[in-house]
C-alpha cells in the first residue's frame, strides 16, 4: 500500500467519523437527546482496511457509549447530561477493527423533544404552584385552628357538624395542640418563622399571669434595645393595672 493510498484511507476514515448524529434515550420516556459526535482516531487498523466499514463500526461503538452515559440523565438538566456524555466519550477509548478512538459530543433536543420538554416543564411548574398553594392553605388553617376556641368556632360553621355531638374541652385542646405543632415550611420568610415560634412559646404558658410576665419581659428587652415605641405597644396590650409604672430616665 502506497503512502498516498494510506493517507487517502486515513482522510476518508476521519471524515466519516466527524460530526455524525446520534439519538440517545433520556431518563424520561419518549424524550431523547440529539447528539453530534466527533471521533478522534488515535490508532488506525493495520494493513489494508475499508474506511467506510471501519467508520461504521466506530460510529456504532461511540453511539452505544454515548447512550450509556446519558440513559439515566434527566433531560431537564441538559448541562449535566452534556458533561457526563463528554466525560465518558473523552475517557472511554473505543477499539474496533484494530482502531482506537475517543470522541466529543454536543447534546441538544430535536424540535419534537423540545416541545415535549416544554410541556413537561410547564406541567411541573403548574404542579409546583398547586402544591405550594395547598401547603400554604393547610398551614394557614392549622395556625388558625391552633386554639380550642377557634377550633370550636370552625366546627360550628361546618354544615355537617351536629351541635349535640361536639367534642369536649379536653379533645378540642388535644387537637389544637396537634395543629400548633404542624411543621412549617423552611421557605417561609424569617419573620413568619419567628412569629410561629413565639406563638408556640406563649402557648406553653396558659395562665394569664404567666403571659403577662412574658410580655413584660419582652417589653423590657425592646426598651433595652432602644425601641421604646415597640415596648410601649407591647405594654398597651397588657390588661389595665398590670403594667408597672416606669420611672423617668435620669437627666
Amino acid at each position: 500500500m502506497t503512502y498516498r493510498t494510506q493517507r487517502a484511507r486515513r482522510r476518508a476514515l476521519r471524515r466519516a467519523v466527524t460530526d455524525f448524529p446520534a439519538i440517545l434515550r433520556s431518563r424520561r420516556p419518549g424524550i431523547h437527546f440529539s447528539a453530534v459526535i466527533t471521533a478522534t482516531v488515535h490508532t488506525e487498523p493495520g494493513g489494508l482496511y475499508d474506511p467506510e466499514q471501519t467508520a461504521d463500526r466506530i460510529r456504532e461503538a461511540l453511539r452505544t457509549a454515548a447512550a450509556e452515559a446519558v440513559r439515566d440523565k434527566d433531560p431537564v438538566d441538559l448541562p449535566t447530561a452534556q458533561d457526563a456524555c463528554a466525560r465518558h466519550l473523552r475517557t472511554h477509548y473505543t477499539t474496533v477493527c484494530g482502531a482506537t478512538a475517543s470522541a466529543t459530543a454536543r447534546l441538544t433536543f430535536a424540535a419534537q423533544d423540545r416541545a415535549a420538554m416544554d410541556d413537561l416543564l410547564n406541567a411541573a411548574r403548574a404542579q409546583g404552584i398547586t402544591d405550594a398553594l395547598e401547603s400554604q392553605r393547610v398551614q394557614a388553617l392549622a395556625s388558625e385552628l391552633a386554639h380550642p376556641a377557634a377550633l370550636l368556632a370552625w366546627l360550628l360553621h361546618r354544615p355537617e357538624t351536629d351541635p349535640t355531638k361536639l367534642p369536649g374541652e379536653e379533645a378540642l385542646a388535644d387537637v389544637a395542640r396537634r395543629l400548633a405543632s404542624y411543621p412549617h415550611t423552611r421557605d417561609e420568610p424569617f419573620e413568619v418563622q419567628v412569629l410561629a415560634i413565639l406563638r408556640d412559646f406563649f402557648n406553653q404558658f396558659p395562665r394569664e399571669e404567666q403571659k403577662r410576665m412574658l410580655m413584660q419581659l419582652l417589653a423590657d428587652a425592646m426598651r433595652a434595645a432602644r425601641q421604646p415605641a415597640h415596648a410601649q405597644a407591647i405594654e398597651e396590650l397588657l390588661p389595665l393595672g398590670t403594667a408597672p409604672a416606669r420611672q423617668a430616665p435620669a437627666p
